[in-house]
């Protein structure tokens, strides 16, 4: 049976993935299969999970972080557009200056707005002392004329830094149950399920067990896939978006840690 990659999920995956297994495993009879103990152990740590990912999403500074992300994320595709164009100008001048930012835009990442928050935020911060120490880069820019692009996105880069440390002291402030906590523990009960199903199909004569542990596999191998893709696009957050990033929080959290 193939093994999902739970330290690779979001909070918003691993959640989704617990309340699959949960699914198929209460579209059968539980106790005959004998596994009421193990079903309701992980039943209780998922929907406190649930919990926990619901109170994060009401977060008023939650969602304007989200806007801030998607505005600085304009801002560089904005420029990063403007530069490729420019690359192509009849001006040679213009040309070489494009060419001269892109190629220190493409030193720090081909998919910049796809890192999680904080690496976006730190490598904007190099990105633009750059362009606002080095002589060249500050001449390119001056012929280039993208001076208030350039304005933009530090301010939003500025913006989004600023809300998401008051996110962090509002957490802080209101200590609970964190999802990293909850998630080792659950992972655990669902790990205790799978094998106890396992086993049951290895010892026992009821084929559901059997059925169950194909299923799990084939579950566990779509949600690989799914994380694996976008791993390779390369985006590392846990948190992890409903708007092509994932906006959870302590989804950011949990990819700091795994």
């Amino acid at each position: 049976m193939e093994k999902p990659t739970l330290d690779r999920f979001r909070n918003s995956e691993f959640l989704q993935y617990m309340k699959d297994v949960l699914e198929l495993v209460n579209a059968q009879d539980v106790e005959v299969l004998q596994l009421t103990t193990q079903r309701d152990a992980l039943a209780t740590l998922t929907n406190q999970i649930d919990n926990l990912f619901q109170q994060e999403q009401s977060s008023g500074i939650t969602q304007e972080l989200i806007d801030l992300d998607n505005r600085r994320d304009k801002a560089f595709m904005g420029i990063k557009a403007s530069l490729e164009a420019y690359g192509y100008h009849y001006d040679e001048r213009m040309q070489m200056a494009a060419r001269s930012l892109l190629f220190n835009l493409n030193n720090y990442g081909t998919n910049i707005p796809r890192m999680n928050y904080q690496a976006e935020t730190a490598i904007i911060d190099s990105m633009l002392s750059d362009w606002e120490t080095e002589t060249d880069l500050i001449n390119a820019i001056t012929t280039v004329g993208l001076a208030n692009w350039i304005a933009e996105l530090k301010t939003a880069n500025a913006a989004f830094n600023n809300r998401y440390l008051a996110r962090v002291s509002e957490s802080a402030a209101n200590p609970a149950t964190s999802f990293t906590s909850v998630r080792e523990v659950a992972t655990d009960a669902y790990r205790q399920l799978t094998a106890h199903v396992e086993a049951h199909a290895t010892l026992g004569s009821n084929v559901v067990h059997q059925e169950l542990v194909n299923e799990f596999g084939v579950l566990a191998k779509q949600y690989n896939q799914t994380v694996g893709q976008r791993l390779s696009l390369g985006d590392n957050a846990v948190n992890p978006p409903e708007t092509g990033e994932d906006v959870s929080f302590n989804d950011e959290i949990i990819s700091e840690q795994v």
